[in-house]
């Protein structure tokens, strides 16, 4: 099947099965690049820098047009990972999509591979949520004494090389594992099948930040996905959710009091005030965020002790109309009080 068709049947199954995000593996395309599809969907991969060579390897990821709005970079490291950063309303998100060497390969590629991924791991932002994806040619299994922080008892089958090699990098870098987490069915567990469809083991893997664990609902197997591969599709529900932050809430709503700019005396006390600032400020060999984060305290810190923040003027929660009810509501209960005190005594008076 030629690339095109390739990605029509991939296509196919981002649609059924109402993906935003589809992870590629061994796509064996060499060179890197990003394709828009008839569908306008996106294709970003990375594949051997020769582009002569033999293909192998190589991995992809394919988004829908919605998610590319949200993507903010991608990198191309090499055949075997490619990384993609997106923005949400929650958290931005940073995606390794991943290709592992196999069970048999030598010690030095496993090491090659491990190593690369770990200084990966290191450079992607600290307050991103991490989501590893791909094929890690790893069988975890389903024993997880010591490593119930990485992993749960939901595994497949009995952990190799590089099962521990997974789970140690999972274990140094806060992921936990989602196709160990959730009970299935034994049917809903294995990622391959071998030819003869005698041999099953789970060896593709969803990992995400632990801090994040909540926010997978569920990951497993979808038999029923065509993508030409002798590896099942593996999905991930995610739903990501956040509480706000009362003192972060009322920092925000806090405004400086410009209307006082309005007044020339208190004008030319700011603006020389922020000359004076300015002038002692100190921005050589500064990065560029740096020196705006310098710039901007020194901007908020003038503001708060000339201006000061606006006050709310808050709306009496009983109005004056319905002040004047209540009082003349009051003086009539009196007037009637009265009259009946008066009645009692001219009553008391007759017996």
């Amino acid at each position: 099947m030629n690339e095109s068709g390739i990605l029509k049947v991939l296509e196919k199954e981002l649609n059924s099965y109402r993906l935003e995000i589809l992870g590629l593996s061994e796509i064996k395309w060499n060179g890197f690049g990003e394709i828009t599809t008839q569908e306008g969907n996106v294709l970003i991969y990375s594949g051997q820098k020769d582009e002569n060579r033999t293909r192998r390897a190589g991995v992809g990821i394919l988004m829908t047009n919605r998610a590319k709005k949200g993507l903010m970079d991608w990198k191309p490291i090499s055949e075997r990972i490619i990384t993609a950063r997106f923005k949400t309303k929650v958290r931005n998100i940073t995606i390794v999509q991943c290709y592992a060497p196999t069970e048999e390969a030598s010690e030095e590629e496993k090491e090659a591979y491990y190593d690369q991924l770990e200084m990966i791991t290191q450079n992607i932002k600290k307050q991103d949520i991490k989501i590893f994806i791909g094929d890690m040619n790893a069988k975890v299994g389903q024993e997880n004494n010591g490593n119930e922080r990485v992993m749960g008892k939901h595994g497949l089958g009995v952990r190799n090389d590089n099962g521990n090699r997974f789970i140690e990098f999972c274990g140094n870098n806060e992921l936990v594992i989602g196709g160990t987490l959730f009970p299935h069915k034994e049917c809903h567990k294995p990622t391959w099948t071998s030819p003869n469809g005698r041999i099953k083991n789970q060896i593709d893997h969803i990992a995400i930040s632990k801090k994040w664990r909540s926010s997978l609902l569920d990951t497993r197997n979808r038999r029923g996905a065509d993508c030409g591969s002798d590896h099942h599709l593996v999905t991930a529900d995610i739903r990501l959710k956040i509480a706000s932050n009362q003192k972060q809430l009322e920092k925000r709503q806090k405004r400086y009091n410009t209307d006082k700019l309005k007044n020339k005396e208190t004008k030319r006390e700011f603006n020389l005030e922020l000359k004076n600032r300015f002038e002692r400020l100190t921005l050589e060999d500064e990065e560029v965020e740096q020196k705006w984060n310098k710039i901007k305290e020194m901007m908020e810190e003038t503001s708060k002790e000339i201006l000061g923040y606006k006050r709310k003027n808050k709306k009496p929660w009983i109005s004056e109309e319905t002040w004047k009810i209540i009082e003349e509501r009051k003086k009539l209960k009196q007037r009637k009080e009265q009259a009946k005190s008066v009645e009692d005594i001219r009553e008391t008076s007759r017996v």
